[in-house]
């Protein structure tokens, strides 16, 4: 025992050890990828880069900003050169030629799973770098299996750190809301309860939501989204505790008919970017640096989708829910609302209510009792006053039986006198009566 105890002991300050060795390495690649743009400070006014800013939004441009100065480092060189290059090679007879920059994706994966990137970053980061050629006509030839396979590799770290993660629960968010703004807090609800990554929350607008506030009654209210991502239809529902935020944030903005509910620069709607620093920051400063460090936004939706998992929920609605894909046989057949919605508030949401919903759902119950025992009281009330009644009733008929007693007794007294007073009076007139003696014979 004492052996195991050492050994697990061993292994642990190994994984540590692991861990600080990949969070240093992560820092060195960080450093390299921002002395690249300090190298090269124009290379974000590239003729390449101009014509991808042209073609995709702007939100998804600032990813480009984020990935590509990674891969040009790790190429030693700028946009325009690896765009230059590229388009000297994909013509060329030589299949070494022709295909070296799909050779060199396969050797970027390998950089990236070096340096412990997680699964989706490694996918998104091989994504953005694909489209660097794409968006300017190069497009690389890669097969279908690179790209299933692309977010099914990383080191044993990686996997490890993947598989003991624990998602944050209850009481973690109702710590993190405690030092949020409004609009904050709402953002967090909408991935929480409602599974919204960064992209779907950022993308909501006031009259796709088409709710009246000022005569909104309903506590539970389902909305139809369809996902950036995937484009699949996700229903996700508004519950109590996000309608409290969601009605200040409404008001605060001057309760807009239209419009982006997260705004930010210049009339656009916010970054999703925005919404995984402030949610980092909050984390750190209220779980501290080790647990804080550990959670993402997209965290929230993972914590939602255990929570319908743990539910027992058939497939469609989980799939709506979650805003998959429905693959399967049923996919064609549309989903009761009313179902879902009852589901979800008798099920799902009572594991994710962090503002006290599940307490007032109790203490309704409990003055549902209160009610029950207070007819109860009055019922026991009203038989003890009828008890009252009956024994005053018996207490009377009693007191009555008492008097017709007494009245018998004072009778049978008056006979008895009467009887001696006749006996006398027959010894005056005729003698001595003299009873005859009855024949038993």
């Amino acid at each position: 025992m004492l052996n195991f105890s050492l050994d697990t002991n061993k292994r642990e300050m190994m994984r540590i050890g692991e861990y600080g060795r990949s969070q240093a390495e992560k820092g060195t690649t960080q450093k390299k990828r921002k002395t690249m743009e300090q190298d090269n400070p124009d290379w974000i006014d590239n003729e390449s880069m101009k014509v991808i800013a042209s073609k995709v939004r702007e939100t998804t441009f600032i990813s480009y900003k984020t990935v590509l100065p990674l891969f040009c480092h790790w190429k030693d060189k700028t946009p325009d050169q690896i765009i230059a290059e590229r388009d000297k090679q994909w013509i060329n007879s030589d299949r070494k030629i022709r295909y070296y920059y799909e050779d060199r994706m396969n050797e970027f994966k390998q950089f990236l799973i070096q340096n412990d990137y997680g699964s989706r970053t490694i996918k998104n980061y091989l994504g953005r770098v694909s489209g660097l050629f794409s968006n300017n006509r190069l497009d690389l030839n890669l097969d279908n299996q690179f790209w299933r396979k692309a977010d099914k590799t990383t080191s044993e770290l990686v996997q490890a750190q993947e598989t003991t993660k624990r998602y944050p629960d209850n009481d973690e968010i109702r710590l993190i809301i405690e030092l949020a703004t409004n609009q904050q807090t709402l953002a967090i609800l909408l991935g929480y309860p409602c599974g919204l990554v960064p992209a779907d929350v950022v993308s909501l607008t006031w009259d796709r939501l088409n709710i009246d506030f000022e005569k909104e009654k309903r506590e539970f209210i389902h909305v139809e989204n369809v996902r950036e991502k995937t484009g699949a239809l996700h229903v996700f529902v508004l519950n109590p505790d996000l309608l409290h935020y969601l009605r200040a944030q409404w008001i605060d903005a001057g309760k807009p008919v239209t419009g982006w509910i997260f705004k930010g620069y210049k009339g656009n709607s916010m970054v999703p970017r925005n919404l995984n620093q402030f949610f980092k920051e909050l984390a750190v400063k209220t779980l501290g640096e080790k647990r804080g460090t550990e959670l993402v936004f997209k965290d929230l939706r993972d914590s939602y989708n255990e929570a319908i998992l743990d539910c027992d929920v058939n497939e469609e609605i989980k799939d709506t829910l979650m805003g998959h894909l429905r693959e399967s046989a049923k996919a064609n057949y549309s989903i009761s609302f009313g179902t879902m919605i009852k589901t979800y508030r008798e099920k799902i949401f009572p594991k994710l209510a962090i503002n006290g919903w599940r307490l007032k759902q109790d203490a309704s119950k409990v003055d549902n009792l209160v009610s029950r025992v207070d007819e109860l009281r009055n019922a026991l009330g009203q038989v003890e006053r009828e008890n009252i009644a009956y024994k005053t009733r018996v207490d009377n008929l009693q007191e009555q039986m008492g008097m017709a007693l007494k009245e018998i007794t004072a009778l049978h007294g008056r006979n008895e006198s009467l009887g001696s007073a006749v006996d006398k009076l027959w010894e005056v007139a005729y003698g001595p009566r003299v009873y005859e003696e009855e024949d038993l014979s």
